[in-house]
């Protein structure tokens, strides 16, 4: 190729780059241009209410996801740690105040559509409450069968020994 030619080429190289960029900003103003013509008052307002409205609601599920978050925690370490353990009720207010600020920011709310689902909801803790209850109440049984063998057993070897 000649050097002429190689010339040309990297021309047309030069302003096929530099077509893309003036496009890319012509479309960006036809679409602002186009956006601020189509902008109604009306809706901007309804648009912020509803905004506002979705803010609360966020606020207020981000409040009972963190309740429900807390709960499932205090009832693990009523299983590992005690039956008994529970959080102080200063301690779950200052937990849920703080946590939900964080559960809104990366969106890690209880969905809106959920709350149709309560009663069922609800019915499948009930079920995981009686099914946990169940377990311990079959662990406290065989333990108290295994002492009764035991203290049978003991009481056979006294009698045996006595005798």
């Amino acid at each position: 190729m000649s050097e002429e030619q190689l010339d040309m080429i990297e021309n047309d190289q030069e302003e096929t780059a530099a077509i893309p960029t003036e496009q890319t900003a012509f479309i960006n103003q036809l679409e602002a241009e186009e956006a601020a013509a189509e902008l109604d008052p009306e809706q901007a307002k309804l648009e912020e209410k509803a905004a506002e409205k979705q803010a609360d609601f966020d606020k207020e599920t981000a409040g009972i996801t963190a309740a429900m978050g807390l709960g499932t925690i205090e009832f693990a370490l009523r299983r590992v740690v005690h039956p008994d353990f529970e959080f102080t009720e200063s301690t779950k207010a200052y937990a849920i105040e703080n946590l939900s600020p964080v559960l809104i920011k990366y969106g890690a709310i209880v969905p809106g559509w959920l709350s149709q689902y309560d009663a069922e909801i609800k019915a499948a803790m009930a079920v995981g409450k009686l099914a946990a209850d169940g377990i311990d109440t079959a662990h406290k049984l065989k333990k108290a069968d295994a002492e009764k063998a035991e203290a049978a057993k003991e009481e056979k070897e006294r009698v045996r020994v006595a005798a």
